[in-house]
């Protein structure tokens, strides 16, 4: 943050701003008061920047000048934030993260908050009767919330959430559930091609950090925007910055339909890493586009379920997922892509998966869309990891009769799975009927390619690239 003062014989004002991805936040007024708090989000974070600065100079120019803002300043303003989003108790809040449709648990905290004096406690317990009520009774609780929501507005979402939902576009861009007052799950998106209305990464930065998403489980991000190079990475900044996100259970960055939204490659996703440090408990998570990173290693201890859709994942990325440490993963789909769009890693960078390094629980494994499948189905054959897994998929990609050749040679190796997918390769007749033979109901071959041929060479596609 940046604090800028003006004073002369008649006045004490002041102005800051705060530059936040795609968005600047500018807070102003006469000194001593709370001032006035304006949002402004462009397309992109090099806009927002520049616009900022746009605006210190003119601040400047009429005189402001800025002042070193002390660090006790800000934490004080951060704890008086912290204040008004209610008391927390994280115990109790681990309960209803563990068992949410447990109503003992929600009860119990209900009753904590209303003995701390905070309004969440009676929000809560007219929530839960509400939900057992019927007829009259119902209809009576039901105008009492409608009253407490609106004397408490402010309290139960924070000022920017409280703000963004009064806008006639909201529910065009946020999809929200609700259970007993709280958000437990959120799907934010731009509707429509050239979107214009309110930003849906400042929807979603006001989401996550409303004191109604203490108990958010589920979060899906469409397309923020259209253009060209269309960037969903702004949904997983700002998730980043939220803090701790204890409830969260399934994260999908990336919900759009390809090609018919966006071409798969052309969607760039982030940095997924920075998501998943601040939610702990996440057990499913779903990426869909391109320029995806993972970190130097990608580590989480209670992930299950990990999706990767993308025409092409970078060596980095690749690396990430060679090295990872995954203890309660039960189900991986990764998809490799092409060169040309990103995918330039290779199967040395999966060694020490192969070796069957950090997947203690792993039973569905899918290594797919890779112009490297053959190499991963050599490596497969022989790999540790193979006597864990029940299903394998290694369909989508270039795999033809030299990955073929290591499945048959292995074929005992592979006989125990329950399901074998390898749709849409490029194996001949003769392959195909060999693996049928040897692995019978196990093997399911699917629907096969044939390579293009230029100048006597084959060449072998990936089923998603762009």
């Amino acid at each position: 943050m940046r604090r800028f003062e003006y004073k002369d014989t008649k006045s004490h004002k002041f102005w800051e701003v705060v530059v936040e991805g795609n968005a600047f936040t500018v807070r102003y007024g006469k000194f001593g008061t709370e001032g006035q708090t304006q949002t402004k989000s462009y397309k992109d974070e090099a806009k927002a920047a520049a616009e900022a600065e746009k605006k210190v100079a003119e601040k400047t120019k009429k005189g402001y000048v800025e002042v070193e803002v002390e660090a006790a300043a800000e934490d004080a303003s951060a704890s008086a934030s912290a204040e008004k989003a209610g008391a927390r108790n994280p115990e109790l809040e681990q309960a209803i993260f563990d068992e949410p449709s447990k109503r003992q648990a929600w009860s119990v905290y209900a009753d904590w908050l209303q003995a701390q004096g905070d309004a969440w406690g009676e929000r809560l317990s007219l929530g839960i009767a509400h939900a057992q009520a019927k007829g009259a009774d119902k209809t009576k609780i039901a105008k009492a919330i409608t009253k407490l929501d609106e004397d408490q507005r402010e309290h139960f979402l924070g000022k920017s959430l409280a703000k963004l939902m009064k806008a006639e576009d909201f529910e065009e861009v946020a999809k929200l559930d609700w259970e007993h007052g709280f958000i437990v799950g959120a799907r934010v998106a731009a509707p429509e091609y050239e979107w214009s209305g309110t930003p849906p990464d400042t929807i979603l930065r006001a989401l996550v950090k409303s004191p109604a998403a203490r108990f958010l489980r589920s979060l899906t991000i469409g397309l923020i925007d259209f253009d060209y190079p269309v960037d969903v990475s702004k949904g997983v900044e700002a998730i980043s910055k939220a803090g701790t996100l204890g409830a969260m259970r399934e994260l999908f960055v990336g919900d759009f339909e390809y090609p018919d939204d966006q071409e798969i490659s052309w969607v760039k996703a982030g940095d997924i890493d920075k998501a998943l440090t601040v939610m702990p408990n996440l057990r499913s998570l779903h990426v869909r586009g391109g320029e995806i990173g993972l970190g130097k290693t990608l580590e989480h201890d209670k992930l299950e379920t990990l999706l990767i859709e993308t025409g092409g994942l970078p060596a980095a990325a690749v690396k990430a997922l060679g090295s990872c440490r995954l203890p309660n993963l039960r189900k991986m789909e990764v998809w490799f892509g092409r060169d040309e769009y990103g995918g330039n890693g290779n199967i040395k960078m999966l060694a020490p998966m192969f070796k069957g390094e950090g997947l203690a629980k792993l039973e569905h494994l899918g290594l797919m869309n890779s112009e490297f499948e053959n190499d991963i189905a050599k490596q497969l054959a022989k790999s540790p990891l193979l006597a864990q897994v029940k299903v394998v998929d290694l369909s989508m990609g270039t795999l033809h009769d030299e990955g073929g050749k290591a499945i048959l040679d292995a074929a005992d190796r592979f006989k125990h799975l329950e399901r074998l997918e390898l749709d849409h390769n490029y194996l001949s007749d003769e392959m195909a009927k060999a693996l049928e033979k040897a692995l019978g109901k196990v093997v399911s071959i699917g629907e096969r390619d044939e390579p293009d041929m230029w100048d006597d060479e084959p060449h072998y596609y990936t089923q998603i690239g762009e």
